[in-house]
């Protein structure tokens, strides 16, 4: 072959180079934006995890002593053994504790279902479902009374 001692890249050299970098460049951005968003929904399903979390576990501390137990609307009324009244109701978005203490924000659905099972048993399945972004979160839980 002979030379002309121009050194340098030819034109079909240089797109096939082009069109190598742009697939990389797409590979590399696609791992980018799915990563992301996988992180987004992770955190957001940690943020309902923990909301939902703390209004179980702070409606099962209640209701262990409560006796009895209504649900009407948007409200769970827990009666307690000496006679007191515990109430959690669904005000917006937020689940209330009596009438201001904010236990979860972030809620589309409350409700409750209660049945006595024995004489001696009542249990109340609670399911509250949030929201979050496009994220949701139905977290059912049964709280045991003593009555």
């Amino acid at each position: 072959m002979k030379t002309s001692g121009k050194s340098g890249f030819t034109l079909v050299e240089l797109m096939a180079g082009m069109a190598s970098a742009a697939i990389l460049a797409l590979v590399f951005g696609s791992v980018l934006v799915y990563g992301f968003r996988g992180w987004t929904r992770l955190r957001a399903e940690a943020a309902m995890q923990g909301d939902a979390d703390v209004a179980m576990r702070t409606m099962d501390r209640i209701g262990r002593g409560a006796s009895n137990a209504t649900w009407s609307a948007s409200t769970l009324t827990l009666v307690m053994t000496n006679g007191a009244t515990q109430a959690f109701s669904k005000s917006g978005s937020n689940l209330l504790w009596g009438a201001s203490t904010l236990i979860a924000n972030r809620v589309g659905t409350f409700s409750c279902v209660v049945s006595n099972t024995t004489v001696d048993k009542t249990i109340v399945a609670v399911t509250l479902g949030l929201v979050e972004g496009t994220e949701t979160l139905d977290m059912p839980y049964s709280i045991f009374l003593r009555n």
